[in-house]
């Protein structure tokens, strides 16, 4: 029996935004993965937490955001894990829980220059595969580990989370750059106000 192929895609989605949601649809439309997961972190720790929303507006964000489309899924396993979140403890709940599925890492070459940097980065290495999909200004190798890596040339918008809340906070429109359902959503919550 074939596992199924999953695209673990961790973030903090702090909001969500069309970047994240127009990579991970070009993924999977266009690999060997079958179903992404949106692995949402309640506190990165290479992230300064003062800016994070609660976590579960981010999830509900999200939710909202894949919601119709059987190709994504929202995974809150972290909410359960000690903070801050370390990947390795997530693959092994993840791995422990799905028996039957295979999991790869989905990143940024950005991210993957600091893999080594990661807790139980050798044993992550040794275990899971990575699909990286290129940044500007960062190669899609890694020098300080082995690893099984595939990389995609998806289309990378050059948008981020930070100038998002930032613009919400100076008072401007970003609804294209957010999923309709979450600005609506931020805009109701009254989010990333000063």
């Amino acid at each position: 029996m074939n596992k199924k192929r999953i695209g673990l895609f961790f973030g903090s989605f702090n909001p969500v935004h069309v970047g994240h949601l127009a990579l991970a649809n070009y993924i999977v439309e266009n690999s060997y993965i079958e179903q992404i997961w949106f692995v949402v972190s309640p506190q990165n720790p290479f992230k300064e937490e003062d800016e994070l929303a609660n976590t579960t507006l981010r999830l509900q964000m999200l939710e909202a955001s894949v919601k119709g489309y059987p190709k994504f899924k929202i995974c809150d396993i972290e909410l359960n894990l000690p903070t801050p979140s370390y990947t390795y403890l997530t693959l092994k709940k993840l791995q422990a829980t799905y028996p039957d599925f295979t999991f790869t890492i989905i990143l940024g070459s950005d991210n993957l220059q600091q893999l080594h940097r990661w807790n139980n980065a050798q044993q992550i290495a040794a275990n899971y595969s990575f699909m990286v999909y290129p940044r500007p200004g960062f190669k899609t190798e890694q020098k300080h580990l082995k690893i099984q890596l595939e990389t995609i040339e998806a289309p990378v918008f050059n948008i981020d989370s930070t100038t998002i809340r930032k613009g919400i906070r100076e008072g401007k429109n970003y609804t294209f750059m957010v999923p309709k359902e979450a600005y609506a959503y931020i805009v109701k919550k009254g989010m990333y106000k000063p």
